[in-house]
């Protein structure tokens, strides 16, 4: 038999540590017409740039603010609601079919349970920076916020929020909204309350550990009195979730490839 020495570690690698590739569906027409919850670009030019004009929508455009697809929370790492001082409520989202009902319970579900995991549960934060805090679990350049949408307007409603990053939950910077998913996550389309799910980063591009989130606040598109948080997830320079750690299973796959490549090496060298 031939080996490709050459070939057989990247091959390896490949099938072990799949890359989650981007599948940007970015708005890239300033005038485009279509309507998501009741917003369009002209809204988000309003909104963000402060005036629904042609140079303003152009914007939208320029600075990628928009997807027009599914966020993809399949591979990545959930973070942990790790602190929730303030926190007043709890709840979670009925529609599961696709009606486009907003409606939900209130409480019956933990703070941490609520926080932690992307699913139809949510958790109200206070308004002071460092009381609710995820951990990221690792140091990441982005991180998506997973909001929840019980009510009109939108997108005011599913960005009533303001996010504080940092490193070490003592220095909190407030984070800049880089983009918008406009179908939110679910893979049910017709479900709704799972919002405009969107991304967050540091001014100066740094990356963080931990994030903070307050209800309304200067990054918040309104401020009403509460928020509905679903979870946070750690994302890479390319907005897709930071890879899972792999399995202990993947991993034994690889020593054993590995350890199969040393042999073969090893065979070759004394001949």
């Amino acid at each position: 038999m031939n080996i490709n020495l050459k070939w057989m570690p990247a091959a390896i690698l490949a099938a072990v540590f799949t890359a989650h590739t981007a599948s940007a569906a970015l708005i890239t027409d300033p005038n485009d017409a279509r309507v998501w919850l009741g917003a369009n670009v002209g809204t988000f030019a309003a909104l963000f740039y402060g005036s629904d004009t042609p140079a303003n929508r152009q914007l939208v455009v320029d600075n990628q603010l928009l997807d027009d697809g599914r966020f993809d929370t399949s591979t990545g790492i959930q973070a942990d609601l790790i602190q929730c001082l303030g926190c007043v409520n709890t709840g979670t989202s009925l529609d599961s079919t696709g009606t486009g009902s907003f409606a939900y319970t209130s409480g019956g579900v933990s703070f941490d349970a609520a926080g932690d995991t992307i699913d139809n549960t949510w958790v109200q934060t206070g308004n002071t920076v460092g009381n609710a805090v995820w951990d990221l679990g690792v140091s990441a350049p982005k991180a998506a916020i997973f909001n929840t949408i019980d009510h009109d307007p939108l997108p005011l409603e599913a960005i009533e929020s303001t996010v504080y990053l940092s490193n070490d939950q003592s220095t909190w910077v407030q984070a800049v909204t880089e983009r918008v998913w406009l179908e939110g996550f679910h893979p049910i389309l017709g479900i709704h309350w799972d919002g405009f799910v969107y991304s967050v980063g540091t001014p100066d591009n740094s990356h963080f550990r931990y994030a903070s989130i307050i209800w309304g606040g200067p990054g918040g598109l309104q401020s009403d009195g509460d928020n509905e948080i679903n979870g946070v997830m750690a994302l890479g320079l390319d907005f897709n979730p930071v890879p899972t750690v792999p399995e202990p299973s993947t991993l034994v796959l690889l020593g054993s490839a590995l350890l199969a490549l040393g042999l073969i090496r090893r065979r070759l060298s004394t001949r």
